[in-house]
């Protein structure tokens, strides 16, 4: 095997690992200042927390992709799950609170 190949391989590999862990650490910073500056209003922080269980479901299994260990990618379904009930329960709230005449 060519080594200067293997290196650049070996660059791109990790350049795009950093890359993408850097760009979802951003979006749960992104999404953590939007459910602090978004009190007052419910679909913003639902949004907010939305993302930030997508962002830390993506952080798991980028985790665990890169130490060969499936136990990130299982703890990932578990939020995504726990994401899916958090997206139920706010639509509910949401319809049970809106009044007849606000549409």
């Amino acid at each position: 095997m060519n080594s200067k190949f293997f290196l650049m391989e070996l660059f791109l590999h990790n350049f795009v690992n950093n890359t993408v862990f850097f760009c979802t650490l951003v979006g749960v910073f992104l999404s953590y200042c939007g459910m602090i500056f978004g009190v007052k209003n419910l679909i913003r922080t639902l949004v907010s927390m939305e993302i930030l269980f997508l962002c830390v479901s993506f952080l798991f299994v980028l985790i665990s992709i890169s130490t060969n260990n499936i136990i990130g990618q299982v703890f990932a379904l578990f939020v995504l799950a726990l994401a899916a009930c958090e997206s139920a329960l706010g639509l509910s709230l949401l319809i049970f609170f809106l009044e007849p005449g606000d549409c």
